[in-house]
């Protein structure tokens, strides 16, 4: 299968048809990963973040007698100024457009001179002391306005007898200018030899090598190489060009042509780097035997013999590496063992594509520009002459966007290979070989600033800047100098390959990206500072999440390698504060907030709050000592704290206070009920007698002043903050909501109600009622945060135990939030306890804080308009408990107002209510039933007023409520409705029973009619008269416990109370019934048509009935049979309750058929226990339960006495004949 075109390298050409056609490529760099680029005038904020003297301490160190100004550091390297850049060369690049005009650059070690070239002018300066700028012309670049311009390759002479070197300048047309001496530059540049290589159409050049100081080496587009010599005439320096190609040998004859092996033949390609086989080797006249030369062409790696200049072997990288999409090869170096490291740049995969846009822009769709290129470094070594194998394949934590500035990618070899530099037009990449260690400086503004070159120093050269480890132990493992020019300034990089060497997976990624976060909040704040500092594409979470959490818990700690020590403890806070905003920023800057766990992004969130917490505690602590206090409680808190949980810091005090703030910042949350102990001593002791008058104490407010302000501080910090830190609610366990922290507030709350209440305490009253609100905002805040993270737990069943808590908690807070509201009302703070009630949703407490004064009619009420607004607000589930306070308070004519007054919403409020209370197993019909009249419900009216005349308690209000409802069911069955019997029946027995009431009431009172004077109008007088008229048996054998009850029913009556159908059967029967015989019946019909009476109970009852009908006729009279006639003795019989009570119930066949309502003597001897007793009279006297016990059981007895069982089966055959029945048998 053919492989596809090459892809031409260099950036400017003219197209032309040629063997290998190249192709047009654009080798561009690409900004920071994930980090919008920052203009210059983006700086400007950095003195908001970042005190100057901090700055200015971090940013120096003392070397000897001068300073260095650090850039950046980590363990492994250390990034320094190292020089300015000539005046002339910062007033061209100053205005450089880089997208349309190249520039290029190098600092060359052999010389000790920089470069910096445009495509019109190159500058040429000794970079130790840049005070003189050699300024000469360029030779003439491409014509094409279609392509940018070019700047030319260039090669320094390196000399021996001047100090200034020579120069080359070789542009893409192939024109080259020497210079035997850039001294000329001091003149113009004018004297120059002027040399062209011979180029096809369409051919360009493409690089230009120093082999020595006589040699250099010229690429083309069209895979040509020239050979540049550089000769020495008369003491005149001059340079000759010609065709890399064998010199012709000698005397070999024709057979040895003939019979001669052939040099293989390089494949055409644009050749897009040049190579050295051997870093060594002297700089000298002639070339070292055997010195091989490598070129990459396209993918194909070339190695050619420079003395006999063929082709010695040709390799393509794509068949050691394998078939991956749109290979190129973009630069290459050989170490020191004859190893290849290959830079190439592929398309990768849509997966590896998009992860690469995700880590390093955060994302697409946001304007966000899509990689184009990804980088790699090959490693091969040779396995026989002409193949190679992959040592290793390395991905580069860059990638290019259609966004970046035109560059091609130069790789620069340190330690032999041990670390690879990487140059791209804004970006320093460092890759090592033998440990997974990457690292990259990148610059801050890279739209007006460019990598231009780079430059190894070599190790004989004194260090301009040491490592800290290097300072403790002396010399190092070969440390490496490395020398980066910008269109800035030049830096001095000292790599330390040891540390690189030894660089642990495990653990240094999270390591180096801590030092990655310290370096930002260090030296990033620095606007001289030309690095931006970002994190690498694909960025370890973990790593990420270790290093935040770990430099966060190192700023609390006030870590001397982060935070300046300072005796001005207010800068010294603000300071950590600052450091710890400006970590955040970075991390959202770099869009990598979203590869931090939820728990890891609150870890940094509550670092922060706390921190907050204590700058606003200690400028409290000073504005009250400041304000003349001679003393702080807070003082006595933190000592009492320290003594608790003693210090060990290596760097602690005597000053315990300061040492506090400065080290234990972490611990603020368990100080504050060291605060509140203090708050309560303070407030049992803070009454004090002063000239005869008694003075309160204002410590205990001060103090909880204090602890407020931790915990408000913390909580007002968090909610502006949430964005920032990307924090989900609820929080993990959050600090200001812990129990004791929850308790601690409660104290203080109670304290300061205490204090605010309280008569005695006149002097701080005011002090006191102003610090309630702010105490009860925070005591809701913190009890409402922890809920919603206990109810998470709960729902997520992460935790056990939490859904009992929550439910206590839940308990607590509902009980103990209506009364602190109602508290604030009294304290004059309304407005503050209505926004705590609205914002928490407590919509029943906002509804009773606005009903404390006059409520009907509703336009009286002071607060009408607020209602009004809160109706608009919360809608429904304001109204609705609006609708219940009405009920419950039984102001439900404040509702019907409402809605008479035009506001028609308040009715479908009110049904909301009805059916929300009825869904709840409320019930609601006590007012619910006026609104169904009102909308023509008559069927549920009727149902409601059943329901309601049940529990009524007035016989009244009962009789009224059954009335109408039951002309309801008559309106529902007249509009055509269907009849429901049951219900109809219900009515009938419930206006039956009423009516039994209503005849007991009327009787009643006749009895106690003859009552003068002051009796009359006495209702003890009125029972007492009552009951010895009608209570005249029970008094004569001593029933008392019978007799008690009767009391207490008829009591009720005259009262006008509804009694229960059981009071009212023991009425009827416990009465002597002198005159009222079918008192007796009526007992019967209304236990038969019972339904809410429990079975045992009701039966109960029919057989107290009984007895008692039994024994209200003397028996023993009635049988004496001497002197009288069968018709005397039956006139007796129909004399009796008994006849009277068959009477009435025989003729109904279904009623006898009822368990209990016919029961002969011997059935109705039962007598009912006590547990029966008391659930019938709850809550009467243990010993009035006795007596009633007693009482039924002389009932009984008396019954049994009597042997009425042939009375009872004569009277009842005396009945049925009477009824018409014939004689059975």
């Amino acid at each position: 299968m053919a492989s596809p075109a090459p892809r031409k390298t260099h950036r400017y050409a003219t197209p032309r048809q040629s063997v290998t056609p190249p192709r047009q490529r654009r080798m561009v760099s690409a900004r920071p990963a994930g980090t919008p680029s920052r203009r210059t005038e983006d700086i400007a904020v950095v003195q908001d973040v970042m005190d100057i003297d901090d700055v200015q301490m971090y940013n120096e160190r003392v070397l000897g007698s001068g300073r260095e100004t650090i850039y950046a550091r980590t363990d492994e390297i250390s990034v320094a100024f190292h020089a300015a850049l000539p005046f002339e060369v910062r007033r061209e690049l100053k205005g450089a457009d880089f997208y349309s005009q190249s520039w290029t650059g190098t600092v060359d070690a052999i010389t000790g001179y920089a470069l910096a070239a445009s495509s019109n002018t190159c500058f040429v300066w000794h970079h130790p002391k840049p005070t003189t700028c050699y300024i000469l012309p360029c030779p003439p670049s491409c014509q094409d306005y279609a392509q940018p311009l070019s700047a030319p390759f260039h090669a320094l002479v390196p000399s021996r007898s001047r100090s200034e070197p020579g120069l080359v300048l070789l542009s893409i047309r192939g024109d080259i200018r020497f210079w035997d001496s850039i001294t000329s530059g001091l003149a113009g540049g004018g004297s120059f030899e002027s040399i062209n290589l011979e180029l096809g159409e369409g051919e360009y050049t493409s690089g230009l090598l120093r082999v020595d100081g006589q040699i250099y080496i010229a690429s083309t587009s069209h895979g040509r190489l020239f050979r540049l010599t550089l000769t020495s005439q008369s003491g005149r320096h001059t340079l000759s060009a010609r065709l890399f190609a064998p010199p012709p040998i000698p005397g070999l004859s024709l057979a040895r042509l003939l019979w001669s092996t052939p040099a293989p033949q390089p494949t055409v390609g644009n050749i897009s780097a040049l190579a050295l086989g051997s870093s060594s080797g002297e700089i000298g006249r002639g070339i070292a035997a055997d010195k091989e030369l490598w070129t990459l062409s396209e993918t194909r790696v070339q190695r050619w013999s420079l003395n006999k200049e063929v082709l010695l072997s040709e390799i393509d990288v794509r068949q050691a590496v394998g078939n991956v999409e749109d290979l190129e090869g973009v630069d290459f170096g050989v170490e020191s063992d004859g190893t290849l490291v290959v830079l190439v740049s592929y398309a990768g995969s849509e997966q590896e594509t998009a992860a690469m846009a995700l880590d390093q822009y955060g994302g697409f769709g946001m304007g966000a520009p899509v990689p184009r290129r990804i980088y790699a470094l090959v490693r091969l070594s040779a396995s026989t002459k002409r193949c190679m194998k992959i040592d290793g394949v390395t991905g580069v934590p860059y990638a290019t966007t259609a966004a970046s500035a035109p560059s091609h990618p130069r790789l620069t070899l340190l330690g032999g290979g041990a670390v690879v530099a990487i140059r791209f037009v804004d970006v320093v990449v460092f890759c090592a070989r033998d440990s997974p260690y990457q690292d990259r400086l990148t610059l801050k503004a890279p739209n007006t600033d460019q990598i231009l070159g780079l430059g190894v120093l070599p190790p004989t050269q004194p260090p301009i800047h040491s490592f800290p480890a290097e300072q403790e132990q002396g010399e190092g493992a070969g440390p490496e100098d490395v020398l980066i020019l910008t269109a800035g300034v030049l830096m001095r990089t000292r790599m330390d390959l040891e540390r690189v060497k030894t660089f642990d997976e495990a653990t240094g990624r999270a390591i180096l990206i801590r030092a990655l976060l310290t370096q930002a909040i260090l030296y990033g704040s620095n606007p001289d500072n030309p690095l931006h500092f970002s994190f690498p594409p694909e960025v370890d979470a973990e790593a990420l999440m270790t290093g935040a959490e770990g430099l966060s818990r190192a700023v609390l700690e006030s870590d001397p390698e982060i935070i300046r020590p300072n005796h001005d403890l207010t800068s010294q806070l603000t300071s950590r504060k600052d450091r710890l905003s400006w970590l955040i920023r970075f991390i959202n800057d770099n869009a990598a907030l979203g590869k931090m766990s939820q728990r890891s992004r609150q870890r940094l969130a509550t670092d922060a709050e706390k921190l907050y917490a204590c700058h606003q505690l200690w400028l409290k602590m000073n504005e009250h000592l400041d304000a003349g206090a001679s003393h702080s409680l807070v003082t006595d808190a933190i000592h009492a704290f320290t003594t608790a949980h003693p210090l060990l810091h290596p760097s602690a005090s005597h000053d315990i206070i300061r040492d506090f703030f400065r080290y234990r910042v972490a611990e603020i949350g368990r100080l504050i009920p060291f605060m509140v102990e203090r708050v309560e001593r303070a407030g049992e002791g803070a009454m004090r007698e002063v000239g005869g008058a008694v003075v309160v104490s204002s410590y205990p407010l001060t103090l909880t002043c204090f602890a407020r302000t931790i915990l408000q501080a913390g909580l007002s910090y968090r909610a502006y903050n949430l964005a920032v830190y990307g924090v989900e609610l609820p929080m993990i366990k959050p600090w200001t909501s812990r129990p004791s922290a929850i308790d601690s507030v409660l104290k203080l709350v109670d304290t300061a109600t205490r204090f605010a209440l309280d008569p005695s305490k006149a002097n701080t009253k005011s002090a006191s009622r102003e610090l309630l609100p702010e105490l009860a905002t925070v005591f809701f805040a913190c009890v409402q945060e922890r809920l919603d993270w206990l109810d998470r737990q709960v729902t997520s069943a992460d935790e056990p135990g939490s859904e009992r808590d929550h439910i206590e908690l839940k308990e607590r807070f509902d009980q103990l939030r209506p009364e602190i509201l109602e508290t604030l009302r009294l304290t004059s703070h309304l407005p503050n306890a209505l926004t705590l009630a609205a914002s928490h949703a407590d919509f029943r407490s906002l509804v009773a804080l606005l009903h404390q004064d006059t409520v009907y009619p509703p336009s009286f009420n002071p607060h009408a308009h607020t209602i009004e607004e809160y109706v608009d607000r919360f809608g429904g589930m304001f109204a609705r408990e609006v609708v219940r306070w009405c009920v419950v308070h039984g102001e439900a004519r404040v509702v019907f107002a409402m809605e008479e007054s035009g506001r028609g919403e308040w009715g479908k409020y009110m049904d909301e209510y009805w059916a929300e209370e009825e869904g709840q197993g409320g019930k609601c019909d006590v007012v619910a039933w006026l609104r169904d009249l009102g909308q023509g419900r008559w069927s549920v009216a009727g149902t409601r007023l059943l329901r309601e005349a049940k529990g009524a308690g007035d016989v009244g209000v009962k009789h009224f409520m059954l009335s109408v409802g039951k002309l309801a069911h008559l309106a529902q069955m007249q509009e055509g409705g269907g009849a429901d019997e049951a219900v109809l029946d219900a009515f009938h027995d419930s206006l039956d029973f009423i009516s039994v009431q209503e005849k007991m009431l009327q009787e009643f009172r006749e009895t106690a009619s003859g009552l003068r004077g002051k009796q009359k109008q006495s209702l003890d007088a009125q029972v007492d008269a009552v009951i010895k008229a009608k209570g005249a048996r029970l008094r004569a054998e001593r029933r008392h416990g019978l007799l008690g009850i009767m009391k207490i029913f008829v009591r009720q009556v005259l009262q006008g109370k509804a009694l229960s159908l059981e009071d009212a059967v023991d009425v009827l029967t416990l009465q002597d019934n002198v005159e009222g015989v079918e008192n007796y019946a009526t007992a019967l019909h209304l236990l038969a048509h019972a339904e809410d009476i429990p079975d045992a109970r009701r039966q109960s009852s029919f057989r107290r009935v009984w007895c008692r009908i039994y024994n209200h006729d003397d028996w023993d009279s009635i049988r004496e049979t001497a002197n009288i006639t069968d018709a005397q003795l039956t006139s007796r019989f129909r004399a009796t309750a008994l006849y009277t009570t068959f009477n009435v119930i025989l003729p109904s066949p279904q009623l006898c058929q009822i368990p209990g309502v016919d029961l002969d003597p011997n059935e109705c001897l039962s007598v009912p226990l006590m547990p029966e007793i008391k659930s019938r009279f709850p809550g009467i006297q243990e010993d009035m339960v006795g007596d009633l016990a007693r009482d039924y059981r002389a009932e009984s007895s008396g019954v049994e006495g009597l042997r009425l069982g042939d009375v009872y089966h004569r009277v009842r055959e005396l009945v049925m004949l009477d009824l018409g029945y014939t004689r059975e048998g």
